[in-house]
This record gives structure tokens, sequence and C-alpha cells, in this order.
């Protein structure tokens, strides 16, 4: 019991609010009981003192026998016993309206005497008043305490009740909210609409989740983004491991073709006797080498992170079909068709040099991948690009992988049906830095990649 209500406010301020009022009521009754009888006497005892001057007065003017109705007035008044006697001492005259042998020793009583003159005769009037009622008052307090200590619980409690709710609600509310802050809660609101130091407080803790939730908001998305960082960074590096993984399997064959091929010449081995004939193959297999090493030197330049385009305005159409023309000598050979549907006069804001490279390295795939007699259609409508070679399917497993570098369909990787496996993922990366989006997928006739320049 001890335990709950020192862990609970609404308690505390009840009980402290009931044990003050009823000591304050104590205090007030008790001063009441003490002052009251005191200050009632007092007042009966002046009245009783004017009242008795006031006979004198009527006494001195008209006597005894004719004042004797102001002086039985003054004795039932005032519940007093009133003599008069001559010099003698005897009784000339008495009112007994309050009998003195019936007075108890509590009684207060208090006694008046004076003297007046009627003809050449002196009397002397004494009046003896009972001051009972004062007891009977104190009495009547004593008699009360019992129904006023009921009063005085009942208010005292009803009292303690409302002010400890009024006091300890607002206060438990901005407690329960403040317990849900501490789990990170910041969800709720104080609906205190007071306006002393618990409003204060509510609007203080209200301020305070709302920036704390801010805080958290925010801390939250630099937590996201630093999380996609660093995934994004993982990737690139494992990106990096790959690539350089790949360029040392690409240039490790072309270098054990020319170490071989010039051992045999050096040592006359069988048919490298014949220099000449393998010499211009190894000069073939060193610009094979070579056009690797400038395929990797520009995907590893656009992949830095210092790397900026030169954007100009460009006529895409114009650049497109001039691509188109440097092909048509190897669609020939290989008796493909070429259809073209380009628009004319399409601009778009890009860097000139890698743009070309995208266009030739688009038609260079289309033609190089598709059978003789194939056809090559390139359509440009709208900022939409489109290179569509029939005649061949790529299996969706190869589709997803084709702008991985070094990626080739071909797994046998034989350099006489693809390239070194660089074209797309160069093209990938130029786009990207464009901001261009674009796709391969399989038609009904062929394969189409398609390019967007600008929303539709």
């Amino acid at each position: 019991m001890k335990k709950k209500i020192s862990e609970s406010i609404q308690a505390k301020t009840f009980l402290s609010m009931l044990a003050l009022l009823l000591a304050c009521c104590v205090i007030i009754y008790a001063v009441v009981m003490v002052f009251l009888p005191k200050n009632y006497q007092t007042e009966l005892e002046s009245q009783a003192t004017s009242d008795f001057y006031r006979l004198m007065e009527t006494l001195e003017r008209s006597g005894w026998e004719a004042g004797s109705e102001e002086i039985l007035a003054f004795s039932m008044k005032n519940n007093a016993t009133v003599r008069i006697t001559d010099t003698d001492g005897s009784d000339v005259f008495s009112v007994n309206y309050a009998d003195p042998e019936n007075w108890e020793e509590t009684d207060r009583t208090m006694t008046c005497s004076a003297t007046f003159q009627e003809g050449w005769q002196t009397y002397q009037v004494s009046a003896d008043i009972s001051l009972v009622a004062v007891s009977q008052s104190y009495e009547i307090l004593l008699k009360l305490i019992p129904l006023i200590a009921v009063v005085i619980l009942l208010i005292s409690v009803l009292a303690a009740l409302v002010c400890s709710r009024y006091f300890s609600r607002p206060l438990i509310h901005i407690c329960s909210v403040a317990k849900r802050m501490t789990s990170l809660d910041m969800t709720w609101k104080c609906e205190v609409k007071q306006r002393d130091e618990i409003g204060v407080l509510a609007d203080s803790l209200n301020e305070m989740s709302e920036r704390l939730n801010n805080a958290l908001v925010s801390l939250q998305d630099a937590n996201e983004q630093l999380q996609k960082d660093i995934e994004r960074e993982r990737e690139q590096e494992k990106q990096r491991i790959d690539f350089f993984t790949a360029v040392s399997h690409e240039l490790k064959t072309p270098i054990a073709i020319i170490k071989g091929e010039l051992e045999g010449m050096i040592y006359q081995v069988g048919e490298y006797k014949d220099r000449d004939t393998y010499l211009r193959h190894c000069m073939k297999t060193v610009n094979d080498m070579e056009r690797i090493v400038k395929d990797i030197l520009s995907a590893a330049r656009m992949g830095g992170s210092d790397f900026k385009l030169e954007r100009t305005d460009l006529d895409i159409s114009r650049m497109l079909q001039k691509a188109c023309r440097k092909v048509m000598g190897r669609i020939e050979d290989k008796e493909m068709e070429l259809r073209q549907d380009i628009q004319p006069d399409f601009h778009y804001e890009g860097d000139a040099r890698l743009m070309e490279k995208v266009f030739a390295n688009v038609l260079d795939n289309a033609v190089a991948y598709s059978p003789r007699g194939a056809v090559v259609t390139v359509t440009l409508q709208d900022g939409v690009l489109s290179v569509e070679n029939s005649g061949i399917h790529i299996e969706q497993e190869d589709l997803e992988q084709l702008f991985t570098p070094f990626y080739r369909v071909d797994k046998s990787r034989n350099r006489n049906s693809g390239g070194s496996g660089l074209g797309l993922y160069i093209t990938k990366t130029i786009l990207d830095h464009h901001g261009i989006s674009y796709s391969m997928e399989n038609t009904e006739n062929g394969v189409r990649f398609t390019a967007l320049f600008r929303l539709l």
C-alpha cells in the first residue's frame, strides 16, 4: 500500500490535500471555540453595561417607582437580578428575574452597581447579570463537534479529491506520454489546455517531441542513405574486382598467344619457321590487345568520380545517319538489309564524342551478331531510338547480363564471333551519365535495343 502511494502522484496529492484541509478546519474550529465565547461574553457585558447606564439615567430622572417597568425590562432582557437599597441597606425594590440560587459555578456572571438621588434620599442599585448564554454557546459548540467533524471530513475528502484530480490528471497524462517518448514513439501530443506551469511543460514536451521526431526522421533518412551508399560502394567494389579479373583474363590469352608464337619463331619450331606469316599474326593479336586496352581505359575513365560530360547541342538525326553509313560496308558484305526511319532535326544536349560511340557500338553489335541476310531496322521517332536486328534471339539470362563488362553470349569467347565484351558496357556507362534510359529485349523477329532521349 505504501509503495503504491509513493508511486502515485494522485494518491500523494489527495492525502496531502486531505491532511491540509483537515488541519485547517480543525484549527479554524478550535479558534472559533476559543474566541467565540470570549467575544460573545465581551459583547454581552458591553450591552448589559450600556443598558444599566441607561436604566440609571431613567431612575435619576423619574425615580425608582416610576421606573419600575424599565427595571423589569432590564432584568428580563439581560437575565439579571436588580436590587435597590437605601442608605441603611434596606431593600426598597427588587426584581428576581434570574434566580442566583440556580446559577452554577461554571456560569459566567457580572455585577453592576450605582447610586442615584431621589429627593433627599440616596439609593444604591445593584444588578447581578447572568451570562449563561456564553456557557450555552460553548456547550453548543462542543455538542456540534461530531457533526462538524463529519462535515469537515466529507468536505475535506471531496475537496482533496477534486484538487488532486485537477492537479494530477495533466501530470499523469504528461507522464504517460513521456514514457512513450522513451520508446521513441513520437506519434502523440499533450492535450493540456492550461496556461500555468503545467501547460508550459506540456507545450515544451510537444515542441521537444516534434523536434525529436524530425531529428529521428532525419537520422533514419541519413541511415537509409548511408546503407544505400554502403551497398552501392560494395557493389562498385565488387564490379571493380570483377572488372580487373575479367581484364586479366582477357589480356592473358593474347599475351600467351604472342609469347608462344614468338618463342616458336625464335627457336624455329615447325611451322613457326615461316616468320613472316606469324609476325603478321602477332601484329593482328597486338592490334586486338590495343583495342581492348583502349576500351578498358575508356571504360575506366568514364567510371571515375571526376568524369564530366562536355554537353553541347547535338543533331541526333544526323549523327545516327552518319553511324548507319559507316556500317553499310559490313552490311553489304553479309548481304543484309538496313532500314531507316529517322525523323529529321531531332536535337539533344549531350557529349558528341560519346554519343557517336553509343551509336557505333549498338549498330556494330546488331550487324556482328545477325546472320547473313538479316534485316537491321533503325528508328528514331519522338525521342525514342530503336535498333532491331532480325534472325536471332537471346536467352533471358543472357539478356540480363549483356551490359556486364566482358560478357559475351558466345560462351566460347571466340573473337571471330564477338568483340572484347566491353562495347555494351561502355554504351551503358555513357547512357547512364546522360540520364538516358535503355533496354534490350527479344521481339517476334529478333532482338531490339531501345533508348529514350526524352519522356513521352
